[in-house]
Parts: structure tokens; sequence; C-alpha cells
């Protein structure tokens, strides 16, 4: 099984492979094979200059999206030795469950209004969380597990993957602009064209093809992904709607916040917003929702001794809850 484990972690490691082999040889195309040989310095160094700046940013949003945690859930919501032991003793799991499960701030329910409980990890789901058969744990507020980055997205690195998404559609529309017109100049086999080998000509048609296939392919995966963020949905929740404790599924996105508030909560405040650091608010624990009433919340900390009567509840921001994660093996 081992040996089998091991295997499958280095097939996943193929997409990105080949992801990194395309950027790099799109990096050789353009500063190679293209700015090279433009007729002007001025010209070279406008297009060194932008492709550049776009290439690192790029490049660090997959990478960030890559190598980030994607939300790990924290310790209190794994059941101790003695709640483990209890759990195999109970003649009736679920009600025991539920009872372990008055101590967290969870609200979201199964299709048979039991508590959402994981029995790989065994550990207490929190709301928006997932199990990732692929990670082999449990993810905070989880979309999806995506190949190409050979992770899951999940709530820590979820603006990673959509900054990526939005720089990977710059990244190739500029390209794609940048060589247009010598990829027409050697279509139509221009005089000045002649100077290039063919291995050069070859690579500038091919990186303009490319570029232009992948931006219409990634663009429309980012349009899906802005709509998601504006919405404050996942696309989990896209196919199965969040179920609340003794209510039918919810009908609206009960997450769903405006979509200011929505687009804050992934992307943060200030002038990082949109760069690949981490900006996202909250904790991944704690949503605001229409669900729940700020009332009920408050009531809820106060009783677990997470927050104080007349303390103020801040949805997505920093409660005193021990978040360092606890990593599967």
């Amino acid at each position: 099984m081992n040996v089998l484990h091991q295997i499958q972690r280095v097939a996943q490691t193929i997409p990105v492979i080949i992801i990194m082999s395309i950027v790099l040889w799109s990096y050789y195309a353009f500063v190679v094979s293209l700015c090279a040989v433009l007729p002007s310095p001025e010209l070279k160094t406008v297009y060194m200059l932008v492709y550049h700046v776009v290439f690192i940013v790029f490049c660090a949003s997959y990478l960030r999206a890559i190598f980030s945690d994607s939300g790990a859930v924290p310790p209190q919501f794994y059941l101790t030795a003695s709640e483990k032991e209890g759990l195999d003793r109970s003649p009736d799991p679920r009600v025991y469950l539920e009872s372990v499960g008055q101590r967290l701030p969870v609200h979201e329910v199964t299709l048979t209004n039991s508590v959402r409980y994981c029995e790989v990890c065994l550990c207490i789901k929190p709301d928006r969380a997932h199990h990732c058969s692929m990670c082999r744990r449990c993810v905070l507020k989880m979309d999806h597990h995506c190949p190409w980055i050979n992770n899951c997205v999940g709530f820590r690195n979820y603006k990673f993957f959509v900054t990526f998404l939005m720089y990977s559609c710059v990244y190739t529309i500029t390209v794609a602009l940048f060589v247009a017109p010598w990829a027409v100049f050697i279509w139509n086999r221009v005089p000045e064209m002649r100077d290039l080998s063919e291995m050069d000509k070859f690579n500038i048609m091919i990186v303009f093809f490319v570029a232009t296939m992948f931006f219409l392919a990634v663009c429309g995966l980012w349009v899906f992904h802005a709509f998601l963020t504006a919405n404050n949905r996942s696309t989990l929740e896209m196919g199965r709607a969040p179920r609340f404790k003794n209510q039918r599924i919810a009908e609206k996105n009960p997450y769903d916040m405006g979509c200011k508030v929505n687009c804050v909560d992934v992307y943060g405040t200030g002038s990082c917003m949109l760069c690949p650091v981490y900006t996202s608010q909250g904790n991944g624990v704690l949503f605001q929702s229409a669900e729940q009433p700020p009332g009920d919340m408050r009531r809820l900390l106060s009783s677990n001794g997470m927050a104080s009567d007349d303390e103020e509840i801040v949805y997505n921001s920093d409660i005193p809850l021990n978040l360092d994660p606890v990593m599967s093996a």
C-alpha cells in the first residue's frame, strides 16, 4: 500500500511538471526567439519590461497556489481518545456525536440532519469543510482538488488559486498580443523575417497559438471563480447546497453577504488585494450566515468559553480559537 501511495504521489506531480515545462518553453520562445531579434532597442525594452513583470506575478501566484496549505481542520474538532472510545461504545453514534458537537461552533448538518462527521479523519467537520480523498484529510472551506496545482483549493489558498487564474489570463493574452504581429509576418513570409532561424519561427508561431488557446480555456474558469467569489460560494456548494440544523436545504446561498463583503473575504483590503500574498479575512471556521443570527453565535461561543457575553462577535475575523492546524500523514 505504501508503494502504491508513493507511486500515486509521483503521478500527481505530472500535471504540474507539464504546466511548468510549457511556461519555461514560452519564456524561451518570447525572450530568446522573439525579443532577441526585435528591430529596435526601445521596442525590445518595452517588450522585456512588460513581459517580465507579468511573468513574475504569474509565477508567484502559481507557486503560492501549489505550496500554500489549503486549510487544515483545527485540533478541537478532532475527537479525543475518550470521545473516540465513547463513540465506539455508544448504542446510538448519531446522538453521541450530537452531544460532542455541542462544544463546537458548527451549524451545517447532513441530509439526515446529523452532525457532519468524518470517519477517516475522526473529526467533526467545521462548516463548509469537506474531506479530500486525494489529500487524505479534511479541508476548511474546500472548493475542489486541482490536479494542475497538485493541491486542494480551500480556505487558506483560495485567493492564490483565483489570482493564479487571473494572472494566467493576463500572461497568456500579453504573450498572444505581443507575438501576434510577428506571427503574421512569418505567416506572410515578410522579407524582414528571413533572418530568423526555422526554429525561432516555429517557436514564435506555436507560442502564439498555445497562448491563445490557454487564454480561452483559462478565461472561462477564471470568470466562473470570479462569480463564485462574488457570491461567496464554493464549487462543491454549487452542486450541493448546505443544510442547517432543523431546516431544509437553503433555497438561497446563506453565506452571501453582498458582492463587496464577499470579495473582501477572499482578497482582503489594501494595496495587496491582487498580489500573491495572504490577505484573506477570517479563520475558515466561522462564517457569517443568514441562517445563524449574531446573537445565537455569541451565546454558542460564550457557552463554550470562546467569547464573553459582552464581546462583540465579528464574523470572518480572528476569534480566540486554537487554529493551529492538525497535519495528517
